[in-house]
């Protein structure tokens, strides 16, 4: 059987490489995701025979266990399959995957073609940027995102200033999100805002241990939106986490411009992971024309 261990700041240079050359660039496949959700999730995670395996115990019922897809070299992948179908039937369980990428769903469906649901799950496709697109808002596509960001500018010059994330912000931007939250929170959000919550938290406690890196816009000298994130592979970028003060007009606009502007040269491209069928959301992220869509599925063994 597989030895599930707690995802710890110490197995971040074990686990790096297999997200980085497996994840697919997907937001879901980094130590950081992982570790900063594991009290949503209840991940924890195994490495046998060349793959990671990373178990999503907060998601499993009586019935199901549910996984991350192995993270391997996929030609060897039903040997990484055969070993989660005999974990879960051990258990008297199906086997689950959620977050599936097509390259993955296609595996399965060639070499199990009768033994899996699968499903596409539009509201966790994530988004994936041009960053250079971004950062230079060329041409007629982005003609209104370009006047919305020199119009901040103008609003705002010389009472706005960008700043590198550091810790002696820490304490404003959690307080910052706090008040962000309190906005959004419903009957029907709160379990879903908490663990977000809780993951900024997580993410500030060991924000270089965790290789993220980030920035703030101060209004009149006060944090008016935040971004901060980290690479997910050598040419991606996942934004983790941004908020902003929509008081202060066109200032997401000025936020993601600038988040793209500032990133290395050596990143291509930008995710900005899931709209989780938020349908402003969803129109937003659309409106900035994405290079394409990381398809997801959620994949379950039949009875």
């Amino acid at each position: 059987m597989l030895d599930f261990k707690p995802l710890l700041l110490s197995t971040k240079p074990l686990l790096d490489p297999f997200f980085f050359q497996y994840g697919e660039g997907s937001c879901q496949h980094s130590f950081a995701a992982a570790y900063c959700l594991q009290e949503k999730y209840g991940n924890l995670y195994a490495v046998k025979n060349d793959f990671l395996f990373i178990l999503r115990q907060n998601r499993c019922n009586e019935n199901e266990e549910v996984y991350l897809f192995p993270l391997g070299n996929i030609k060897d992948g039903k040997k990484a399959l055969e070993t989660l179908l005999s974990e879960a039937h051990k258990k008297g369980k199906k086997l689950v995957f959620e977050t599936v990428t097509e390259k993955a769903k296609n595996f399965i469906e060639e070499n199990y073609p009768e033994q899996f649901y699968i499903e596409e799950k539009r509201d966790n496709a994530e988004y994936i940027f041009n960053r250079e697109k971004l950062a230079e808002l060329k041409g007629k596509e982005y003609e209104g995102k370009r006047w919305e960001v020199h119009r901040f500018q103008k609003e705002f010059e010389g009472r706005y200033s960008i700043e590198e994330l550091v810790p002696s912000y820490f304490e404003e931007v959690k307080a910052f999100s706090r008040r962000w939250y309190d906005d959004f929170y419903t009957e029907e959000t709160n379990a879903q805002l908490r663990a977000e919550e809780k993951a900024l938290d997580n993410a500030l406690e060991n924000f270089y241990e965790l290789g993220f890196h980030g920035l703030v816009i101060l209004i009149d000298s006060k944090i008016a939106a935040f971004e901060y994130g980290t690479p997910l592979n050598q040419d991606t970028y996942d934004g983790f986490v941004e908020k902003a003060d929509r008081s202060y007009k066109y200032i997401y606009k000025m936020l993601n411009n600038t988040v793209a502007d500032r990133c290395p040269g050596s990143i291509k491209w930008l995710n900005w992971e899931e709209d989780l069928g938020h349908e402003g959301l969803r129109k937003m992220k659309l409106s900035y024309r994405p290079e394409y869509l990381l398809k997801k599925y959620l994949v379950k063994e039949k009875d």
